[in-house]
């Protein structure tokens, strides 16, 4: 099995050992052949090394690796398609410290060049190349052609970038950028990058369009507004142990309205999406146009009426508790989360805390799944017993 690393605060890890053989997997061929496997080679590799495409790419959440198709990315790509890591999916290779050190020197170089920069015509960007990174020398040593290649590939769509260009056989690369390099101008640390580009996301990802996993967590992080990291006068000592991370299927009813609004930064747009795609659920199995709270008591029983919805999966004396308990649920969430986002005024919800609220949307749309398949079966059985 393809080792592991310790990464770094905040980043996405793989949820079990396959998720990281796939990453080993593609870095691995990666630095060999200097340039991103297809999905085929992929394929085959994971294969010899006993394991199955599908079951490891569903322990990886859509930050760590890019080829995937954005509605269904646990289904295989097409055999030609590239599949390729982000910063997120290299921090978590074994033998990719130094490429990823390598990375963070090129995004300070061009932050540091980027204020300096004079257009000579309209609408020409910044760029950083090797030139630009030859008379450096980081921690005593020079970057090596092979190194920056592979770095500078790593970084062609990290969205502190706004692409560039690459040669494998001339070892030849560049990278342009914007105004937007800039919050990284002092990072050393891959968790500091990391913390500032989840941050930035809106700003960052303006013009790119990214991909994202509906059936998987969308790992998240803090609040989509731009913020200047502290001054680093030198890179720290240690890098601080990683913490928990937990990774969940979205169900497909939200991701479908909340995953391109949450993968554009609309963070705020993408939880309001979710919670009414839950109510219009409820407003259907309920057969009414009836909103918000007064609906979900209706839906899920308001004694002495019987409710219209049974989401409980409990079958004995806890029966009752349970489907009250979720009726103060459907009710909390159309109250405390719906309604506001629908009523105004118009705030904004941090990346991490509407990650949160979608898997809790993802709850209840399961939760109501429990009736649909009620009825379903029902409606079989009926069909069944028809003379």
């Amino acid at each position: 099995m393809i080792g592991r690393t310790i990464v770094p605060k905040g980043m996405p890890q793989p949820a079990g050992e396959e998720g990281y053989a796939l990453l080993g997997a593609i870095w691995e061929s990666f630095v060999r052949s200097l340039g991103w496997p297809t999905f085929d080679d992929l394929d085959r590799r994971l294969y010899a090394l006993g394991l199955d495409y599908e079951e490891a790419v569903q322990q990886l959440s859509p930050s760590m690796l890019r080829g995937l198709d954005h509605i269904t990315p646990w289904r295989p790509p097409q055999g030609e398609q590239e599949l390729s890591l982000t910063i997120a999916g290299a921090a978590n290779c074994a033998d990719a410290d130094r490429v990823t050190t390598d990375f963070l020197h090129m995004v300070r170089t061009a932050a540091e060049l980027e204020p300096r920069f004079h257009a000579s015509k309209p609408g020409e960007r910044p760029t950083l190349d090797p030139e630009d990174m030859s008379f450096r020398v980081f921690n005593d040593r020079p970057m090596t052609p092979r190194g920056m290649f592979l770095a500078a590939s790593l970084a062609m769509n990290e969205p502190c970038f706004r692409g560039g260009s690459s040669n494998a056989e001339s070892l030849s690369w560049s990278l342009t950028c914007d105004r937007t390099i800039r919050p990284f101008a002092h990072v050393y640390r891959l968790e500091d990058y990391w913390r500032i580009r989840e941050q930035s996301a809106p700003m960052l990802h303006s013009d790119r369009r990214l991909i994202r996993n509906p059936r998987k967590r969308p790992v998240f992080g803090s609040e989509p507004t731009v913020q200047v990291a502290t001054p680093v006068a030198s890179p720290p000592a240690a890098v601080s142990p990683t913490t928990m991370a937990v990774t969940c299927n979205l169900h497909p009813l939200i991701a479908e309205v909340a995953a391109e609004r949450f993968g554009n930064g609309f963070y705020y747009d993408a939880v309001r999406s979710a919670f009414q795609a839950v109510e219009h659920r409820v407003q259907i199995l309920v057969g009414t146009t009836e909103v918000g709270e007064r609906l979900m008591g209706i839906a899920f029983g308001n004694k002495p009426n019987p409710p219209k919805i049974t989401v409980a999966r409990s079958t004995g004396g806890s029966l009752e508790s349970e489907q009250n308990g979720m009726q103060f649920l459907f009710k909390g969430a159309i109250g405390a989360l719906r309604n506001p986002r629908m009523h105004g005024p118009d705030e904004k919800d941090a990346r991490d805390e509407a990650e949160e609220m979608l898997v809790f949307a993802s709850f209840l749309m399961r939760r109501l799944d429990i009736e649909d398949t009620k009825r379903k079966n029902a409606a079989a059985a009926d069909t069944e017993t028809m003379p």
